[in-house]
């Protein structure tokens, strides 16, 4: 492929909390090896309560409604990107999409993705990149996590980056390789408990601070067999709902707001512990960057630096809630240039390689 720097690319992201469609123009330019990025514009978008639904039962679909849901949704994201491009009067070289995830299971051989990356460049007019973790589950890696590289090249100022998205992950340098993985559940369960008590998200975790400890609780998800897996390890919705959830207790009858109180005070302590363990392997002195909807949440950010003794640093809004779809965007940009833009180091594959599928407009 030709160079085609600098580049212009619109980044979207999914993510498994499912509250919307992150949009991210951002210009990308590299001198004497080091990369700048400038964000244009930036949008979340929320998902329609009936996309809601469709998603949160996906793993359940027949495989006609998945195939057609697929296609459904790339006409969804192909629409919000063109309307996104036009409202911002933007000139948008290339698109990064991440897509939906349905399926996660590496051990097995395959994760899906879905949001049909062909029908974003047909309805958009712009080439676009999508379907990345495919290619490194083919050579035996997690895929995942893939922020990893991005934080390299773009964060590298700080000595580790947090995304405590649906599910929180880290990545840090580690004898000149960028480690990553995933460190344990974080918005899709306290979004969970959020939801029962009718809010969308914990405002700053003030629910979880009113709640007490439920010793036992406690206990017993820290001892989930994840947690002792060493090595490049990830986590899927499958893993929540089949280990997780039922470790809780929590079910599909409704929660008095002093038990949801006293499971999200628990759990984020049980986040909060994980993490420290987590930044043990942070040997550089220096800053944590957090991003991802839990960056807004003060209680478990709070519980994060004071049980892990390290310096925690929330950015501007527009990093906390676009760095995802921003790194997105940069590993299509890199997609598009020939490089590596996965790091065996993070998912564990047989190599370093560049993953993602091309579906051009023309």
């Amino acid at each position: 492929m030709s160079n085609s720097l600098p580049i212009t690319v619109l980044g979207m992201m999914s993510g498994t909390s499912l509250d919307g469609t992150d949009l991210c123009a951002c210009h990308f330019t590299e001198s004497q090896n080091t990369w700048h990025f400038e964000i244009l514009a930036a949008q979340t978008v929320p998902y329609p309560a009936e996309w809601v639904e469709t998603l949160k039962g996906a793993m359940d679909l027949s495989g006609y409604d998945l195939a057609f849901t697929h296609a459904a949704l790339g006409r969804y994201f192909g629409t919000l990107a063109a309307t996104f491009i036009e409202e911002n009067k933007l000139k948008i070289d290339l698109i990064g999409s991440h897509g939906h995830t349905v399926f996660h299971q590496p051990q097995h051989g395959f994760t899906c993705q879905i949001g049909d990356g062909a029908q974003i460049a047909a309805i958009t007019g712009v080439d676009t990149v999508c379907d990345f973790r495919t290619k490194d589950v083919a050579l035996g890696g997690q895929g995942a996590p893939l922020v990893p590289l991005g934080d390299k090249y773009l964060f590298a100022e700080y000595a580790g980056c947090l995304n405590l998205g649906g599910i929180a992950n880290i990545s840090y340098e580690e004898n000149g390789n960028r480690k990553g993985f995933d460190i344990c559940p974080a918005n899709m369960i306290l979004n969970l408990l959020a939801n029962s008590q009718g809010n969308e998200y914990d405002d700053r975790g003030k629910m979880a601070a009113s709640g007490k400890i439920i010793p036992e609780l406690l206990e017993r998800l820290n001892r989930l067999s994840f947690y002792s897996q060493q090595g490049p390890k990830s986590l899927g919705r499958e893993w929540l709902e089949k280990e997780f959830l039922p470790a809780t207790g929590i079910g599909n009858s409704k929660i008095s707001y002093a038990d949801a109180a006293n499971l999200a005070h628990t759990i984020c302590e049980h986040i909060a512990m994980m993490h420290a363990e987590a930044f043990k392997g942070i040997k550089e002195e220096g800053s944590i960057l957090v991003t991802g909807g839990g960056a807004f949440n003060t209680y478990l950010t709070d519980r994060i630096a004071a049980l892990s003794g390290r310096k925690i640093t929330v950015p501007e809004a527009s990093i906390i809630n676009y760095k995802e779809a921003l790194v997105f965007g940069f590993l299509a940009a890199l997609y598009q240039n020939n490089r590596v833009n996965i790091f065996n180091s993070a998912t564990g594959s047989l190599r370093n390689n560049i993953g993602g599928a091309l579906y051009k407009a023309g």
